[in-house]
């Protein structure tokens, strides 16, 4: 029998900047335009006691009963949000702090991994600081980038391969950390957020760059996965769009590596003990897939 570990990757708990993605979630359940899958339409209490005490025990409650073992949390810092705030609850404000990461993963006793925000649109010397001092002093274990939300220097929708995003990919070389880049239908102003031909530069320009593609690069899932291929430090986390229209290429491409001991297999980050994330060389799980396992340095860490 296999031992290993379940992983919620990039998991939303309801804390009260997570206000307006909750009221999206629930609202579409009534949308007519919805797509009619279970996953999609699933509801849990935690998701009605957002920004609680309550709605944060009850989700602590819902990952033991479901056999989550650990979940990692985006962190949040963005100067250019989504327009809509949510005004019936004073809430303005749709970011996730450092401090915040570390007292839920306190609150969570260590079962909460936590991610730091990266705010694009400062300079790249607050950045790497910020990121320098999540890792070093918080004990935070890689950093968040939301590039559809950030614009260059001319106004323009930012970049990938912008040279001033270099520093942050330089620096998580260094720390040895994983950086997430956030996907999907929602992940920016506009849908051209998920433009991947600027992530196949960068991860040319730093191979050793460990990329995760949150919401796996959806709706361009072709080009995610293409990369996936040919970038062996790069991997995706497709979650939610695994059942949107499109979402089975992700399947069936895991499917189609050597050695698969079931259908939907992959590749899962897991807490070391010292609350930082590993990724095994190949195991059955759920979480962050890897599309080419077979090229690794050996170690199986981030």
């Amino acid at each position: 029998m296999i031992d290993y570990k379940v992983i919620d990757f990039r998991c939303r708990p309801p804390m009260a900047a997570q206000k307006l993605i909750f009221d999206l979630k629930l609202g579409r359940l009534k949308w007519r335009n919805r797509f009619i899958c279970p996953p999609s339409q699933a509801t849990l209490p935690s998701m009605y006691q957002v920004g609680t005490d309550e709605g944060l025990d009850l989700l602590y409650q819902e990952m033991t009963a479901a056999g989550i073992d650990t979940i990692v949390v985006p962190g949040r810092n963005l100067s250019n949000p989504p327009k809509a705030v949510v005004k019936e609850s004073g809430i303005t404000s749709l970011n996730v702090t450092d401090e915040e990461l570390v007292a839920l993963n306190r609150r969570y006793q260590g079962r909460a991994i936590g991610m730091h925000g990266i705010d694009a649109e400062q300079s790249s010397e607050k950045i790497v600081a910020g990121i320098e001092k999540a890792v070093r002093e918080h004990g935070l274990s890689g950093a968040v980038l939301e590039i559809g939300y950030s614009v260059d220097e001319a106004g323009r929708p930012l970049q990938l391969n912008d040279r001033r995003l270099y520093p942050i990919y330089e620096t998580m070389i260094r720390l040895d950390k994983p950086l997430m880049l956030q996907s999907g239908i929602y992940a920016g102003h506009d849908i051209d957020a998920n433009n991947w031909p600027p992530l196949d530069r960068v991860m040319q320009d730093f191979p050793g760059l460990k990329m995760i593609l949150a919401h796996g690069g959806y709706p361009r899932v072709l080009d995610a996965i293409a990369l996936c291929v040919k970038h062996p430090s790069l991997y995706i986390s497709p979650d939610i769009y695994c059942f949107f229209p499109g979402g089975r290429l992700y399947i069936d491409a895991i499917s189609q590596l050597p050695d698969q001991p079931g259908p939907d297999p992959g590749l899962s980050p897991r807490p070391r003990g010292d609350g930082q994330l590993s990724l095994p060389q190949r195991r059955p799980g759920v979480g962050t897939q890897r599309l080419n396992p077979g090229r690794t340095n050996g170690t199986g860490q981030w």
